[in-house]
């Protein structure tokens, strides 16, 4: 079967309420193998009758997202999206977000982040095992979360290139006035950078190093890097304008 009437047939299941007619697509094994995958780990985790709008919009977006990545798959995807518990635990984490989230269009978001996730490069491949929780972070970050992140990031991102490994803390000093300046020029008083810093701190993004002569300051993580990538993937132009 084409791609295109997989995905077609995909989002009209997703307009169903019929467990049965879910069901009976499933067993045919017609369709393309990841929307098989995506299919089959629905089913156990909620009935159908109960799913809400935001879940199916969450679906379709993480079929189409797959599908709109498929040339960066490695050989062997196919099965290991069908075959896997992290995919499966993705997944079912991914609905259970995608109904708490307050919008369709942040379910959407969720949805390809965690489509993103899926197929990690090799440095963050052990990541891929992980990509439950990164959706569930992702889905609990506020719009000021994300701001202090990336502060964090665009601030310290040329510690992160010059000293991966991020062992060296006075590297981080030489650039904890250009965060401050841009903190200032955002309005974001230092209480609250202490605030989100410590935040940012306890999903494992952020990290409260000590600096002889500035006093406490917050870096970002490997992680923090990592699961910023993930939401600047699968954002659109202009949200990464705002």
């Amino acid at each position: 079967m084409a791609i295109d009437n997989a995905l077609e047939k995909t989002r009209n299941i997703t307009n169903e309420d019929d467990s049965e007619l879910l069901s009976s697509l499933l067993q045919a094994g017609s369709l393309f193998s990841p929307i098989i995958a995506v299919l089959a780990a629905i089913k156990g985790v909620i009935d159908i009758s109960e799913v809400k709008i935001r879940i199916w919009a969450a679906i379709r977006s993480l079929c189409d997202e797959l599908e709109r990545i498929r040339d960066r798959w490695p050989a062997d995807a196919e099965s290991a999206l069908k075959d896997s518990v992290w995919f499966k635990k993705a997944v079912q984490v991914l609905m259970e977000e995608s109904l708490r989230a307050p919008t369709e269009e942040r379910a959407v978001l969720l949805a390809k982040a965690a489509a993103h996730g899926c197929f990690p490069n090799h440095e963050n491949k052990h990541r891929q095992e992980d990509l439950a929780s990164y959706i569930r972070d992702l889905a609990q970050l506020g719009e000021d979360d994300v701001q202090m992140l990336r502060l964090l990031r665009n601030a310290y991102k040329d510690v992160f290139k010059n000293d991966p490994s991020l062992r060296d803390p006075n590297r981080f000093t030489q650039h904890n006035d250009s965060f401050k300046h841009a903190a200032d020029k955002l309005n974001i008083h230092p209480d609250d950078r202490l605030a989100l810093g410590a935040r940012l701190s306890g999903f494992g993004l952020a990290f409260e190093g000590v600096a002889q002569m500035e006093g406490h300051f917050f870096r970002p993580t490997r992680r923090g890097f990592y699961l910023l990538s993930l939401l600047e993937a699968a954002e659109t132009p202009k949200e990464k304008q705002d």
